[in-house]
């Protein structure tokens, strides 16, 4: 029988739900609304890699380095030696040049310490794109590995994109390379997103191994807070609905 190689998630109650963790090497979506965890998850993700001594990498869209150092100091985690591209609007400009992408003042991967200190001003043609952040991340893993990259969020990457593309099969095809190219690197990969249209399956709900969904709603004054493994490639899983919490340690399962 041959041994299926495990990446922890850093939450003891979802890698059992697992088997033990994701399968490595794989690109996975975490689906749930705002408020949901979804980030937290992610990020706890990368927090493990830390422990363990992996490069891990985050691509932050939806918040600046700075905040998100500050969001989770109530945990007790220290983020910042998390190498980031930091494709924020406002922090960045990407210029598109007949078929050819121009990265315009997009800085180096850099450790989320630093960048959080440098304190950009806004760019005044801030542009992104599946296609230019997969460029990026070609140029810089080219000369180092990670074991662990975390999208955040995939939902936003297409919101503020100026030039987003109106062709849904071209953007399988972005997002199919630039999922392939990780998976080819053997990084174990979370993109993170906010539920689409019932009925229309956007390219990342096709094109990754699996799919974790979040969801939150009220109950009087209470908020219930539930995991669903939705679907996982190539392992059993726990397919039941599964009550979770956030507390000062992050998420717990069960």
């Amino acid at each position: 029988m041959i041994e299926i190689s495990r990446v922890s998630t850093g939450i003891p109650g979802l890698d059992r739900m697992l088997g033990g963790g994701l399968v490595a090497n794989r690109p996975y979506l975490v689906t749930g609304g705002t408020g949901s965890g979804k980030s937290l998850l992610a990020l706890g993700f990368l927090m493990e890699g830390l422990r363990l001594n992996e490069n891990v990498l985050l691509v932050a869209v939806d918040e600046p380095p700075g905040e998100i150092l500050e969001n989770v100091r109530s945990f007790g985690w220290d983020l910042s030696s998390v190498s980031t591209l930091d494709a924020n609007p406002g922090t960045r400009a990407i210029k598109r040049m007949a078929d050819v992408q121009e990265i315009r003042a997009l800085g180096d991967v850099k450790s989320m310490r630093t960048l959080s200190k440098e304190n950009r001003k806004s760019g005044d043609a801030d542009d992104i794109s599946i296609q230019s952040i997969h460029l990026k991340l070609r140029q810089q893993m080219g000369g180092r590995r990670f074991t662990r990259v975390v999208v955040d969020s995939i939902t936003s990457i297409r919101r503020f994109a100026v030039k987003a593309s109106n062709d849904p099969q071209a953007e399988r095809t972005e997002v199919q390379s630039l999922l392939r190219f990780l998976s080819e690197q053997e990084v174990t990969t979370l993109i993170t997103a906010t539920p689409g249209n019932p009925g229309v399956l956007a390219a990342e709900e096709i094109l990754t191994r699996g799919e974790i969904l979040l969801t939150r709603k009220w109950v009087g004054d209470r908020s219930v807070r539930q995991l669903k493994i939705v679907r996982m490639r190539g392992t059993a899983h726990d397919p039941e609905r599964r009550p979770f919490t956030i507390t000062a340690k992050g998420l717990v399962v069960g």
